[in-house]
């Protein structure tokens, strides 16, 4: 028997009836099913037809088989398959998803619509989480947003549809670039953030920093390592990434002058996820901070100070340590008030200042009492206590040393008299 016998009075007609028949049985379906239950008939169809064909005929009618079953299965019913995708998606129906993706991605431009569909139900998604979010927290007026619950409503509606994306889409590179389109326009433009375009990386910036203190609920470094890089999810959506940078840099100075770091090692750690992000100079100034030799060098200049001070001086009775840091790197602002130095620390304030300038002819010293931390000693109790106060709770309470009672005008020109 010749191939061209073979092709003219079987494999011709024998596609033609295939056709025909599946025409009208999936019609018929339809008719009787639901598009879920339609998904599963084509599947096993399609399945028997290439069964069929590599049993009974000839390698060559295999393409064009399969083709007009596509057709009649897949390709006259698409439409209706595209308008049921949302209630898939709504109701959760994996495997049915699973089902429609395979079946679509037989036929050209099949998977299209699913995709912008599925961006629109991501961007939907998100903006209900804020929404909801907002509402559940507000009282009348707009209220500020809690940086971690905002930044895990975020990551709760991306890591739900990157699962979908990986369990019924296959990890698809069309659906994963749906996915962060939809990601990157309501992490950046939501009721949270109304028209501003620094909201968003201002309270990741804040939830970073709250990850990376010491008083964090993460009880182990695996947990810490893994909430760090939740928040490098987010921030491959943020726009405007040099803002979370202005954050993150003012969130890390003060962590590294106060001491207040979770640990070095997820400072490092944090400061490397940004550099593979956003490359060397992103993070220069961030890894210049923290490796910066100013902190070791103002231990050493802290240290011979007081070793001067024993020498020449035997009136010190005040513990005194400090930072001398490089204004290139290090964002710190002096205080926007004025602040007049109480008479218990001005001698030490003077000697200090004079023996830097003795070393560093020709640099300037600001000094910045808006980051001071002070430790109070009480005296007038049975019982001691240690009090910590910033500059300017420390500047009030010493004049109490001389005074039992001070009204507020007497405070305020304490020092002026």
């Amino acid at each position: 028997l010749s191939y061209e016998v073979y092709r003219d009075h079987l494999e011709a007609p024998f596609l033609d009836a295939t056709e025909k028949y599946y025409r009208q049985e999936s019609e018929k379906l339809l008719a009787e099913y639901s598009v879920a239950d339609y998904l599963k008939k084509a599947e096993e169809r399609l399945r028997e037809e290439e069964d069929r064909v590599e049993r009974y005929m000839n390698t060559n009618t295999r393409k064009a088989l399969i083709q007009k079953c596509e057709h009649v299965l897949i390709r006259e019913h698409a439409q209706l398959m595209w308008d049921n995708f949302q209630q898939l998606l709504d109701y959760d129906k994996d495997e049915d998803l699973q089902r429609m993706y395979a079946l679509l991605a037989r036929i050209p431009e099949g998977l299209e619509p699913l995709r912008k569909n599925f961006e629109d139900h991501v961007k939907r998604a998100g903006l209900a989480a804020v929404q909801k979010l907002i509402s559940e927290g507000a009282a009348g007026t707009t209220p500020d947003v809690d940086p971690k619950a905002y930044v895990d409503a975020l990551l709760e509606v991306h890591q739900k549809n990157s699962e979908t994306v990986t369990r019924s889409f296959r990890g698809e590179a069309g659906f994963v670039a749906s996915l962060d389109k939809a990601c990157r326009e309501f992490v950046n433009r939501n009721a949270a953030t109304g028209s501003s375009t620094t909201k968003s990386p201002e309270l990741l910036a804040k939830h970073a920093d709250a990850l990376l203190r010491k008083n964090n609920k993460m009880a182990e470094e695996e947990d810490l390592e893994s909430a760090l890089n939740k928040v490098m999810v987010l921030f491959k959506y943020i726009d405007d990434k040099d803002v979370f940078q202005q954050f993150y840099t003012t969130k890390l100075s003060k962590r590294l002058i106060h001491g207040v770091s979770a640990s070095d090692e997820a400072e490092a750690s944090m400061i490397s996820k940004l550099k593979e992000a956003c490359g060397f100079e992103y993070t220069n100034k961030l890894q210049r901070m923290f490796t910066d030799t100013d902190m070791s060098l103002s231990k050493d200049l802290t240290d011979n100070f007081k070793e001067r001070m024993q020498q020449n001086h035997d009136d010190m009775d005040i513990t005194f340590s400090i930072m001398v840091l490089g204004t290139n790197f290090w964002p710190l602002n002096p205080p926007t008030h004025d602040f007049i130095i109480p008479q218990d620390i001005l001698p030490v304030y003077t000697r200090f200042s004079q023996y830097y300038q003795q070393k560093h002819s020709g640099r300037k010293l600001t000094w910045l009492w808006n980051y001071s931390k002070n430790e109070l000693r009480t005296n007038y109790l049975n019982q001691k206590y240690i009090l910590m106060t910033s500059s300017w709770q420390m500047a009030v309470l010493l004049q109490y040393n001389n005074n039992d009672t001070l009204s507020l005008d007497e405070l305020t020109f304490a020092y002026v008299a």
